[in-house]
Order: C-alpha cells, then structure tokens, then sequence
C-alpha cells in the first residue's frame, strides 16, 4: 500500500503538476497578447484555478505520503519542505529512505528539520530555483542533501544562514558542504552520524 502510495505521489508530482504549471505558464504569456480586457479577465481567471488546483494537488501528495496520526520525523520532513515553498511554483520533489522514525534522536530530529527548512528557502527564494530535489537518507549517517538548478552561490550571498547551518552540522558531530553543480545550481549536503564513537 505504501509503495503504491509512493508511486502514486510521484506521478502526480512528476506528470500531472509539471503539466498543469506548463499549462500555467503558456496561458499566461497568451495573456499579454490578448487586447480585449473581457478575455484577458476570463485568462486570468484560468492561470488562477490552475494555481488552486497544482495547491489542491501538492496537499493531496502530502497526504498520501503520511497517515492522519503520523506525527514522526517523515512527515515534519515532508510538511516542512511543502511550507518552504509555499506560494511558489515549484514543489520540491521529496525521497526519504531509511529508518527516518526510529533511529534518529530527537535533537538531531529537531536540526534536521531547521536545514531542510532553510536549504529549499535558499534554492527557491535566492537561488531561483526551478526544481528543487531533496533526499534524505539514514544509515550509519543522517545525510540531508538538496539538490536545485538555480543560479548558484552568489560571490556576495551573504553566509549566515550557511554558517547557522554549518553549526547545527557541527554541533551534532557532522559537517556541511556546499558547491556548484553543472550547468547550473547547488547541492547542499548536511551529513551526521547516528551512531556517536564511545
């Protein structure tokens, strides 16, 4: 059922909201070629609804990847990386894998929701980001890393919230990096062991 659910959430994300947002956008570059206001009205009106239904969309996909009464770190994960983004066109494509729930201690738990919450800000509101990927893995290590086509690190961003999450890394015993990727874009990679050494 799970699987499913998983499948489900992914073409819904990967087929029906790309469309919908493509569609979005054809609409609304018809609109400033339209010269009567009574069209240009009913077009907005349309860019509009396909607005509401990619929201509608993106909180049926969060449903499906959490239960009712989940309150765990999966969902906190989930729920954080959809109100990072809210009210942007893009919908961070999501993979958790591991035992999220059950390993992870609850200070650790608590940083790793703070650095997905500010590394999907980053990519979609300073980076300009189109597709933001994040995955989270947990094995010997915590490994958070998002992954988005923006424009990159600016030579002048200014680095505190980098630094605010570079010491979260650091204070859980991990490190963060942070580099360019090709053609465009950043990969951010927040990584801490589960397992301190005695």
């Amino acid at each position: 059922m799970f699987a499913d659910r998983d499948r489900i959430a992914r073409d819904l994300h990967d087929h029906v909201i790309q469309r919908l947002f493509a569609t979005g956008l054809q609409l609304q570059s018809t609109l400033r070629r339209v010269p009567d206001p009574a069209a240009q009205e009913r077009i907005g009106q349309a860019v509009a609804d396909l607005d509401a239904t990619i929201r509608q969309i993106r909180t049926a996909i969060f449903d499906l990847h959490t239960a009712a009464d989940d309150t765990g770190l999966r969902r906190k994960l989930l729920q954080t990386a959809s109100e990072a983004s809210s009210g942007l066109a893009v919908s961070p494509a999501v993979r958790i894998s591991g035992p999220v729930d059950t390993v992870v201690p609850a200070d650790v738990a608590t940083h790793a929701v703070a650095v997905v919450r500010e590394a999907i800000s980053n990519a979609v509101r300073h980076g300009h980001a189109a597709t933001v990927t994040l995955t989270v893995d947990v094995g010997e290590d915590l490994v958070v890393d998002v992954l988005d086509d923006g424009v990159g690190i600016p030579e002048d961003v200014g680095f505190s919230g980098l630094r605010n999450l570079e010491d979260r890394a650091r204070e859980c015993g991990g490190r963060l990096s942070v580099h360019r990727v090709e053609p465009s874009g950043t990969r951010l990679t927040w990584r801490v062991p589960l397992h301190q050494p005695e």
